[in-house]
């Protein structure tokens, strides 16, 4: 059995890891491949409630979603991970344990995913009720050799999608 294919989605808060992931993830039940959907924030929420923002958690967490994005592809599912893991520590991890893995970075200016917010996160950064966001007020460090780099503000979600389909078919790590 071939392992499933491991789609990492980095990004800063609000520059569309979570949109990517879903539009990733219809096409590839479109096309009859087993998929999940790993967003980090449901993970945490649901397994790893108490776990903080500290670097440490992040770490931990990041260390938890590379932990199972391994044990689902290794029985051929294809996983897609939506997490910001601001340290390119966090990916070379995830990209060291998964066979067959594609690092998608997004780039999106601060002040439009400030802009965009859907969770009102710089909002409340803002108001000073948090101040621990990566690439605000903690380190992002960007992929040095990221498999797909996608400018979320200069493409649409379906060319984006798309744009990862076709690096992991070029990569042979998925068929149909």
């Amino acid at each position: 059995m071939q392992p499933g294919c491991v789609i990492w989605i980095t990004g800063i808060s609000s520059s569309g890891k979570s949109t990517v992931a879903s539009a990733v993830e219809q096409r590839l039940r479109a096309m009859g491949l087993p998929v999940e959907n790993l967003d980090a924030d449901e993970v945490r929420a649901n397994l790893s409630p108490n776990l903080g923002f500290t670097e440490e958690a992040i770490d931990e967490n990041t260390k938890r979603l590379a932990w199972m994005a391994k044990m689902l592809s290794k029985y051929g599912v294809n996983v897609l991970v939506a997490a910001v893991s601001p340290r390119r520590r966090h990916r070379d991890r995830a990209r060291e344990w998964c066979p067959h893995f594609v690092e998608v970075q997004l780039l999106c200016p601060l002040e439009v995913c400030q802009k965009r917010d859907p969770k009102g996160l710089y909002a409340r950064a803002a108001r000073g009720e948090v101040n621990d966001i990566a690439g605000l007020h903690r380190p992002y460090e960007e992929a040095e050799n990221a498999e797909v780099v996608l400018r979320t503000h200069e493409i649409g979600i379906e060319e984006a999608a798309q744009a990862v389909v076709d690096k992991a078919k070029e990569l042979g790590y998925l068929s149909g």
